[in-house]
């Protein structure tokens, strides 16, 4: 299907939805490889178009290729798996969409505004995660092994997580901070790493900037400052312009390594 489509996203249950004119909706059958709906709080969601780095809002109007299939389509057959019970069609296929709007002369919609600069994320998550009167939730404690530095073994707890999900999401690392004795020494447990000034934003997303393949920048922070048991951490992953999940950590020496337990503190965007 090489039709151009336009409409604006909208939600019904657990099914996405194309109004391309008052009133008249089609299911969203995605021609990308991957799409998913994140959920921002109760009531306010998105769709990530890992395929593309495109995040889009409900209500925001999108064009792209695809086309409508027919309206006795049937869906299971177009999918190949089960739809749930509460999507019905008509059906049209969407890929490559972009953002759009008819109004503008460019059909580009203005961007938001930007946010007031705040404080620090990494700040204000290892000021967290020293105080000592939380009682919040904390997650099994995990014990980086042979590492004696402990913002090595910090970069390694955050790699271990984001390695497990590189299948799907088909990113390169790069460890913003790090210098190049600590490259290479996590290169070789996690392949090939890239420093943080090889990667770059395009559009909505971070790329390795040589060759446009898709990345993510990978932060950790270490303070063993005071006189406390333990040393505050905090790391996570960048990835695109809404896409952002950075945690607090509390490190303690164990053996010839570190144990690092995570707490229920963090901050995603």
């Amino acid at each position: 299907m090489e039709t151009l489509v336009s409409g604006r996203i909208t939600r019904d249950g657990s099914c996405l939805y194309l109004e391309h004119s008052p009133g008249h909706l089609s299911l969203i059958l995605w021609a990308d490889e991957d799409v998913q709906v994140a959920t921002l709080d109760e009531t306010d969601w998105l769709v990530n178009n890992y395929t593309s780095g495109l995040r889009i809002r409900e209500g925001e109007i999108v064009r792209g290729g695809g086309g409508f299939y027919p309206r006795d389509a049937d869906l299971m057959a177009l999918t190949g798996d089960e739809v749930p019970a509460d999507c019905a069609g008509p059906a049209v296929q969407l890929y490559n969409i972009s953002k759009y709007d008819s109004a503008k002369p460019d059909r580009i919609p203005d961007p938001l505004p930007p946010q007031p600069p705040g404080p620090s994320t990494d700040d204000m998550l290892l000021s967290q995660a020293f105080d000592e009167r939380w009682d919040g939730q904390r997650l099994p404690r995990r014990t980086i092994k042979g590492i004696a530095d402990p913002r090595e073994a910090m970069f390694t707890y955050v790699l271990q997580d984001y390695k497990g999900r590189e299948r799907n999401m088909r990113s390169h690392f790069c460890l913003r901070g790090a210098d190049e004795h600590l490259l290479a020494s996590l290169s070789r447990q996690f392949g090939l790493l890239f420093p943080g000034d090889a990667c770059s934003w395009n559009g909505p997303g971070v790329v390795v900037t040589a060759t446009g393949e898709k990345a993510m920048f990978i932060d950790a922070r270490i303070d063993c400052s005071g006189a406390r048991e333990f040393c505050a951490g905090s790391g996570g992953a960048t990835y695109g312009n809404l896409g952002a999940e950075h945690g607090a950590y509390r490190l303690r020496r164990k053996g010839d390594g570190w144990q690092i337990e995570k707490l229920g503190l963090g901050v995603i965007s």
